[in-house]
């Protein structure tokens, strides 16, 4: 699943992850008005029985993970985000 459509189709559901989501997915000149109030919100969710920080989300579709809960930008994975669950803000 595209994670637009995981924005779109999740009405009600995952509103937490839908709303980081939302603003991964910003043009990133948009995005950088902002870094500074985002930067205390963190998206965290269990993939493939661990604990993993989501810092974004591709126009591929795909999520990234990162192992280290205090990285901001980059990953370790990309994965579908169907793959992902438990969305939540903290670890």
């Amino acid at each position: 699943m595209h994670v637009n459509e995981f924005i779109d189709a999740g009405y009600g559901r995952d509103k937490y992850a839908r709303w980081m989501f939302s603003h991964f997915r910003l043009p990133a000149v948009l995005r950088l008005d902002f870094d500074e109030f985002m930067r205390e919100h963190k998206l965290f969710c269990d993939y493939g029985g661990q604990t993993w920080r989501c810092t974004g989300a591709s126009r591929l579709g795909d999520v990234w993970l990162a192992s280290d809960f205090e990285q901001d930008t980059g990953y370790d994975r990309r994965v579908d985000v169907e793959d992902c669950s438990n969305w939540r803000a903290a670890p």
